[in-house]
């Protein structure tokens, strides 16, 4: 296990302008700026360092798993994620962060840790926020749109949240917790989605909804949920 941080990483971490911190492959972390450790509730990156995300005051925990999760896949396929992550952190501060997982490779190319960095865009409710997350995501000619309304097949608050996580790899009980709802009641949602979208299955939603630019349709109500939610991959 990994117990320390080079130089190199260290150097890389202190010179970032945003939140960075960087995880050995036993999701230990090994070193922060003081931005991330403020932001999950330690005042000092030195008392973030031996913690896991399970260990991180802040109510953003309740995630852990996820995030663990979403480490675990950089670091298992060697590549880069991009997530768009929305948590009540330390004092119960609300946050919307735009978040970038990058492997992290040792000279004989080697997975060795994980690096994570983050840009804060909570104040971004306006129409600046879509050529954030298109510059962020690489998706440059489509962009992302916020939007209160449902699409051009107006679908409902619920709709849009059950299909932009749905899109997203969330299974319909991932769904149901994210949303506070029953199970059987997002099947419902997904039922009345697949009736709108004229499909039978779900992987012909998937298909349709992508063809029809659902993927880049942020509905603005899941800014008031927490999610951590991969953008690209």
């Amino acid at each position: 296990m990994e117990t320390s941080v080079d130089s190199i990483q260290a150097a890389y971490i202190d010179k970032h302008q945003g939140l960075a911190a960087y995880k050995d492959t036993q999701g230990i972390f090994r070193y922060a700026n003081p931005a991330f450790s403020t932001l999950v509730g330690l005042p000092r990156p030195h008392d973030l360092i031996g913690r896991t995300v399970f260990d991180i005051p802040c109510d953003a925990v309740a995630y852990a798993e996820e995030f663990d999760e979403q480490d675990r896949q950089v670091m298992t396929s060697g590549r880069d994620l991009r997530v768009l992550n929305i948590h009540p952190f330390a004092d119960g501060q609300w946050g919307v962060y735009l978040c970038t997982k990058r492997p992290w490779f040792d000279d004989d190319k080697k997975v060795v840790g994980m690096m994570g960095e983050a840009v804060d865009i909570t104040d971004a409710y306006t129409m600046t926020i879509s050529t954030q997350l298109a510059k962020f995501t690489g998706h440059v000619q489509s962009g992302y749109i916020l939007s209160e309304d449902g699409g051009i097949l107006s679908l409902s608050r619920r709709e849009s949240e059950v299909l932009f996580l749905i899109l997203r790899g969330k299974t319909s009980k991932r769904v149901a917790n994210a949303l506070k709802l029953s199970y059987h009641t997002v099947e419902q949602y997904m039922e009345s989605i697949k009736l709108k979208f004229g499909v039978r299955s779900k992987a012909e939603l998937i298909e349709e909804a992508i063809a029809r630019g659902y993927m880049n349709h942020i509905p603005l109500s899941a800014f008031s949920k927490q999610l951590s939610i991969v953008l690209a991959a």
